[in-house]
Order: structure tokens, then sequence, then C-alpha cells
């Protein structure tokens, strides 16, 4: 075994035992890949990289569309776009069978195309869905799985944290990604409305209905949702039409969003200086955990260990569809109980070769490991969005959670395995764009 070799395997072996003896997630990359790149290069070529990487990590074109879109997300909560959404949901589905859940599903996909967190989406809506649902007497079985199931849309519906990562571990076009997200979280909303429905269907004391509201209270409620609508429609427009760069629509959305919410009366002066704050110390730490991912890849890329495994991959006795289960196996395991993005930086350097080697196409698999790992998210023993949702509502325990959650589990599978056979469903969109 080469040496490069040698160093490639301690350099991971010494990134996860960091990760799990609790340091900060972008000092274990960061020290791992230091340390690695002086075994390969020596102390020299460990300062030559840390002179530059940070440099031009921190001036990336690409990167500076997470924190614009991270504080637009920002603005819709402070200003509680999020909560007029859901109103309106209520209005429109809060009548039919299981018609809160069903609205929380829909809140949490408009959620979703603002905030680009499950987990961030799973503690909002419990927080604003589940009191209501709890006030109809909703079984807590449909009620908090639902909100559980319904949180990892915000990772799949654009603008998503961790397509944009993955557009640029991979270096595909973000914006590509970002239109291929649409049809496949569309389908998985419905899938999971329909799951709902069913479930309604055989056990109705789960979800007693609403009250009945009017046409007009519709029309009406629609007046306080436009907002959120407004921007997601807006960043579908100019980044599908070719108007704007991914970038300039995020920029245009901050200040479409600060100005509705300013407009609303829902912010002043200091919740705007406080919600910049929280959104640059958030900015920063991922920009550092990107420093310290990024010299990591280094390091991978002189030991040569990913151009290794893609061969490997590709040289199996397999047909590429048994390859691509294989790895669609791996997310499933690491989304129980590894954060999203942690898992985009983590394996797109090693899969993504490989997936290309294979002859399959890039945005596609983009789509389909985010489904993967979303799907982990919500998959027993773990879960990561059943355990921030145990976490906000303790009266109910966790096990109740784990046991509700299956239909939905299912359901997400199933679109998971409809996006891999079928996939058109997420390069129909970016082939139209201009």
């Amino acid at each position: 075994m080469q040496m490069t070799t040698i160093a490639g395997i301690v350099g991971i072996l010494l990134m996860l035992i960091l990760m799990f003896a609790g340091v900060n997630l972008a000092f274990s990359f960061f020290i791992s890949g230091f340390i690695g790149v002086v075994m390969i290069l020596g102390f020299g070529g460990g300062l030559t990289y840390l002179q530059t990487i940070p440099v031009t990590t921190a001036m990336s074109y690409s990167l500076a569309v997470l924190p614009m879109f991270m504080l637009m997300g920002d603005f819709a909560v402070m200003g509680a776009l999020t909560t007029d959404a859901y109103g309106a949901a209520r209005k429109w589905f809060g009548r039919l069978p299981g018609g809160l859940a069903i609205t929380s599903t829909v809140a949490s996909a408009i959620f979703g195309a603002i905030c680009g967190s499950g987990q961030a989406t799973a503690m909002v809506m419990s927080q604003v869905a589940w009191p209501e649902m709890k006030r109809y007497g909703y079984e807590p079985k449909l009620g908090l799985c639902s909100i559980a199931a319904a949180g990892p849309l915000a990772i799949l519906i654009p603008p998503s944290t961790p397509i944009i990562i993955y557009g640029i571990l991979a270096q595909t076009s973000v914006g590509k990604l970002f239109m291929a997200g649409w049809l496949p979280g569309i389908l998985l909303t419905l899938l999971l409305c329909i799951t709902t429905a069913v479930l309604v269907k055989l056990r109705p004391a789960w979800a007693p209905r609403a009250e009945k509201t009017t046409l007009t209270e519709k029309l009406r409620s629609l007046k306080a949702a436009w907002p959120i609508l407004l921007l997601v429609v807006f960043i579908m427009v100019c980044i599908w039409g070719g108007i704007t760069t991914v970038n300039e629509a995020a920029g245009i959305s901050v200040i479409v969003c600060l100005i509705i919410v300013i407009c609303k009366h829902r912010a002043g002066g200091k919740k705007i200086l406080q919600t910049l704050k929280e959104s640059a110390v958030q900015a920063s730490g991922l920009f550092f955990m990107f420093i310290g991912i990024q010299l990591f890849n280094a390091f991978m890329g002189l030991s040569k260990l990913p151009a290794m495994l893609s061969s490997w991959v590709t040289g199996l006795a397999l047909p590429p569809m048994a390859i691509i289960w294989v790895i669609v196996i791996i997310y499933l395991v690491l989304g129980c109980f590894i954060d999203t993005p942690v898992i985009m930086m983590l394996t797109i350097p090693l899969f993504a070769p490989a997936v290309s080697a294979l002859g399959f196409d890039l945005v596609w698999f983009g789509i389909l490991s985010t489904m993967c790992v979303a799907l982990g998210s919500i998959t027993p023993p773990v879960g990561i969005c059943l355990f921030v949702i145990g976490a906000r509502v303790k009266e109910v325990p966790l096990i109740t959670l784990m046991k509700g959650i299956w239909p939905y589990v299912i359901a997400t599978f199933a679109a998971t395995v409809l996006v891999m056979y079928i996939p058109q469903l997420s390069l129909l969109l970016p082939s139209l764009m201009s």
C-alpha cells in the first residue's frame, strides 16, 4: 500500500475520532486535513495550503449564495411570514379529513422553500401547527409524524442549503439543481398528503375535522400568505428563465423579503440588526466549516483515495443501477445519524466522480442523494427530525413518534425510488432552462 493511501486512511480515521469525541465539525475537518497534508507534503506544504485555501474559499462566488438565502429565511421567520402561510393553508385544507395534518405538510413545503433546513422546518412547524392539531384532538401518531415527515421537504424544494453544497462540491450548476428539485419536491408533498388521507380513512378518530370556512375566508387568507408565494415564484422565474444568476436572485430576494416585513410593520431597527447579527454568526460558522472541508478535500486529492474509490466502484462486476443502490443504502444509514449538509460534505467528493464515471447525470444524482438523506432523517431508530420534535413536544413520548412515522417513511421511500427510475422527474425542468 502506498504511503499516500495510508495517510488518507489515517486522516479519515482521525477526522471520525474528532467528530465522535465532540470536537466542532469545522475543526475536525481542519485539523485532520492539515495533518494529512503535512503527512504527504511535509510541514512546509501544509503551511502553503493554509495560506491559499482560506482566502480562495472566503472569496468564492458560488458560496456567496449561502448567507443570502440564510438571511432571507431568517427575515421570513422574524416577520412571521411562515405563520401567515400556515394560517392560509389551514383555511383551505383544514376541513378535509386530516386537513390540519395536510395543512402542515403544505405549509412545510412553503416554509422549506424559504428556510432550506429540514430540522428548522420540523421545529418551527411543531410550534405553529401542533397546538392547533392538539386543540382539535389530533392523534400524535398522525399530527406530529406528519410534521416530522414534511420537514425534509425543506432540503429538497429550492432554495436548499444541501443542494447548494452538493452543487459546489460536485461542480454542478446550482441553478439546474434548484430546478431539478421542484418536481420531486411536489411529488413527495403529494405522497405525504395521500398517506395522511389514507391513515385518516382507516382511523377517522385520529383527525377530527376543523371548522368550515367560506370561500370568502379562503380568499382573504391568501392576502396574508402571498409574500412567501411571491418569493418562491420570483426565485424560480429568475433562475429558470435565465433572468438572473442564483446569487443575484438570492440577493434580490433578501431585499424583497425585508421590504415585505417592514411594510407589514413586523420589524423595527433593533430586531433587524439582531437578525443580521445572528445570521452573520451562522454564516461565518458555515464558511469556516467550508474552509475545513476544502482543506480536507485537498488532502483527499493528494491521497488519491477518491480516485481509487471511483475506480473500484466502476470496476465492480455489478450493473450500474446496482451500484447506485449500494450508494443509496449508505446514504440511508448515514442520514439516520448525521445532519444532511455534513453527509454531503463527507460523501460527495467520494461518490460524485464514481457516479459520473458510471455515466449517470450528476444533477439527477444530486436530487437522488438529497432524497436519500432526507429519508434517513425521519427513519428510526434515530431520525434527527423525530428527535427535534421530541425535544419540542415533551408530553409525547419519542417511541410514539417512532411507531407512527413508518407510513410516511414508506411514502418517502416510494418517492425516492420513482426519482431513481424516472430520471425525467428531476431532469425535465433543468432541460428547459434558458
